[in-house]
């Protein structure tokens, strides 16, 4: 069974190695965004992501071992003349480990940030993914639920070069 728990700055050397699989995974995908790194994150960088008030590490254990994390963060939205007042969560991160895809991790750490969510009784949880990584986008559809709210539309001005 899973164990869910808060992150702490013991957790760093463990959860390194899961962002260095994230990181090639997201270079090999988009090598025009990531570079290989074999330090994607470093200690300093992590406990600043501990000692944020307005964000949470979870981390998905499994025999002692983690197997999953998420960082998110809550951001309130003040009322405008154009946009009523929100509180939403963002998801920084929600990576589970390849070999522990489709075991049900992903729903038991989302239930976790639904609760989160209520309790600071936000309206939205928002998770940002590439447009072209259908899979994924398949993925949290239909094990998550989330459905397409915006979309983020680029013009890469690299390719204007040799006009």
């Amino acid at each position: 069974m899973f164990k869910i728990r808060q992150g702490s700055a013991e957790d760093f050397e463990e959860l390194l190695e899961i962002y260095k699989e994230l990181q090639q995974r997201r270079a090999a995908a988009k090598p025009e965004y990531f570079k290989q790194n074999q330090a994607p994150i470093n200690e300093q960088d992590f406990l600043k992501i501990i000692a944020d008030e307005r964000k949470r590490l979870y981390v998905v254990e499994r025999a002692g071992a983690i197997q999953a994390f998420t960082i998110f963060k809550g951001e309130k939205h003040e009322e405008t003349a154009l946009y009523k007042e929100r509180r939403i969560i963002k998801i920084e991160e929600l990576y589970i480990k390849q070999d522990q895809k489709y075991k049900g991790i992903d729903q038991y750490l989302f239930e976790k940030i639904k609760k989160f969510a209520s309790s600071i009784q936000a309206t939205e949880i928002e998770l940002e993914l590439w447009e072209d990584d259908l899979e994924m986008i398949d993925y949290y559809e239909e094990r998550l639920e989330l459905i397409p709210k915006t979309r983020t539309m680029v013009f890469p001005v690299s390719s204007l070069e040799g006009e």
